[in-house]
């Protein structure tokens, strides 16, 4: 008989919730690891299905003893103490959320010997709980893995392996797929972090991400795209609050105000990556640094 696969969640987040509802279906043993272990993690799917994640504390994770980590965090953040544990548990493959250039590295550093992969949340989650039970509903996109793993130097077939190990809940992406998806996006919720949330405002404020996104598709991806219209961009955020089967426009301010540094630390490696004039990423980062 196989041994079911060890999954290990770093967070209690509503992240964390999903991710374990769906790995649980793939007939892994998941836990998430915490500070604190009384955390109640709840997951709710969009048919109304309610599971529950088992919650450990850092302290109690045992060496050697995890397959999958998957970092909610990004590596650079978890303090000493956190990180050391989470090394001894010595997981044979690391998932890397963070979608910030060089954060991949750092956990190549943390977790010397892992396979290491970018693991880039397809997946939508809310929480619409915190404290002792941390209570999140979660979405995935039809046709969609609710992770897409990307390959880093060193690990070439480690998304390979992924996608059939955890069927339907990671999927492989190209490199130049997922960067190509990160320049679309996160101009946009940086604007929306600079307004703070406010989505009427952010509405009629898409030219200058709309600039921002051409420029960073070019830098990153080597793409000339341009710029989208707004009226464009405003019938896609339409058709997403249509399909999502939560209030989107809440989401996504809560969502990328509370991400914001994550989307800073993104436009300055943008930045760092090319010696071409860079606009509207460079007036974009400006005022989300002075909004942070």
């Amino acid at each position: 008989m196989t041994e079911r696969r060890r999954v290990l969640i770093q967070g209690a987040g509503a992240v964390s919730a999903a991710a374990g509802a769906l790995l649980a279906g793939t007939g892994a043993d998941v836990r998430a690891a915490s500070r604190r272990a009384d955390v109640l993690l709840t997951a709710v799917d969009p048919r109304g299905v309610v599971a529950h994640v088992p919650v450990v504390r850092y302290a109690d994770v045992e060496p050697g003893t995890v397959d999958l980590l998957i970092l909610t965090s990004a590596p650079g953040e978890l303090d000493d103490g956190v990180a050391t544990t989470l090394a001894a548990a010595r997981p044979e493959t690391v998932g890397v959320t963070s979608p910030v250039i060089g954060d991949a590295a750092v956990a190549e550093r943390m977790f010397p010997g892992a396979g290491i992969a970018t693991l880039a949340p397809g997946l939508l989650s809310f929480a619409t709980a915190r404290g002792t039970e941390t209570r999140a509903e979660f979405w995935v996109p039809p046709l969609a893995p609710a992770f897409a793993a990307v390959a880093v130097e060193g690990s070439p077939g480690l998304p390979r392996r992924l996608a059939a190990e955890y069927p339907k809940v990671i999927g492989r992406t190209p490199a130049r797929a997922a960067a190509a998806v990160g320049a679309a996006m996160v101009p946009y919720a940086a604007e929306l972090a600079i307004v703070g949330g406010d989505w009427p405002t952010f509405l009629r404020r898409l030219k200058r991400p709309g600039r921002a996104m051409a420029e960073a598709m070019r830098v990153d991806v080597g793409l000339p795209a341009p710029a989208p219209p707004p009226i464009v961009v405003r019938a896609v955020l339409r058709q997403l609050c249509r399909t999502v089967p939560f209030d989107f426009p809440k989401f996504a301010g809560n969502h990328f105000v509370r991400h914001a540094d994550q989307s800073l630390r993104i436009l300055d490696a943008w930045r760092a990556m090319t010696p071409r004039a860079t606009p509207a990423l460079d007036a974009l980062r400006e005022d989300l640094a002075a909004a942070l």
